[in-house]
């Protein structure tokens, strides 16, 4: 019986360390700076690049409205801006530059819960023809309708009961966003 040889793996080179020290220090800086422009809001957009975010919110609204069959008597678009999630509470923000959150809302008025239902229905499949990833929105816990939820262009579409009323909404949501301040919008 022959004696058990031990192998032993080679070390890796010395020059190999701090080279894989060096690499993990670069990519964990990288990695913080990335987080930390994350976490002051991003980019800061223009006056009118803003402008031009806000009317394609609406836009992509008054679209998925058009594409709602049966359609709903719908009362007009307002836009909110206000969002207690999309402030600056650490100073990141400079002078002359805020943030707004574009939300667009249209009540919508159904014959029906079938005619709702259907328009979901009809809904789902128009976006998912478009190649866009459709999520279910569970239904609400007093009326018992489902909703859906999508993102095109960075714009979140979601047809679903009010949290408060119950009622069916539209809502375009264009995110949290950085801008400067333009005192005439």
């Amino acid at each position: 019986m022959a004696a058990p040889t031990s192998r032993r793996h080679p070390a890796l080179p010395r020059a190999v360390l701090p080279a894989l020290l060096g690499i993990t220090v670069v990519l964990l800086i990288a990695f913080g700076a990335s987080a930390c422009q994350s976490f002051a809001g991003g980019p800061v957009l223009s006056a009118a690049e803003y402008r031009e975010r806000v009317a394609a919110t609406e836009a992509a609204g008054e679209e998925a409205l058009r594409d709602l069959s049966p359609a709903p008597a719908a009362g007009d678009g307002v836009l909110d801006e206000v969002s207690g999630s999309c402030v600056d509470d650490f100073g990141f923000d400079d002078t002359g530059v805020t943030r707004d959150e574009p939300s667009y809302e249209w009540s919508l008025d159904f014959t029906d819960r079938s005619a709702y239902l259907r328009a979901v229905e009809n809904l789902h499949r128009t976006w998912t023809e478009r190649g866009l990833d459709v999520e279910h929105v569970d239904p609400d816990k007093d009326s018992g309708l489902p909703g859906i939820t999508t993102t095109t262009d960075g714009i979140r579409l979601t047809l679903a009961p009010d949290w408060y009323s119950d009622r069916p909404v539209l809502r375009a949501n264009g995110g949290c966003l950085r801008h400067e301040y333009d005192f005439h919008r």
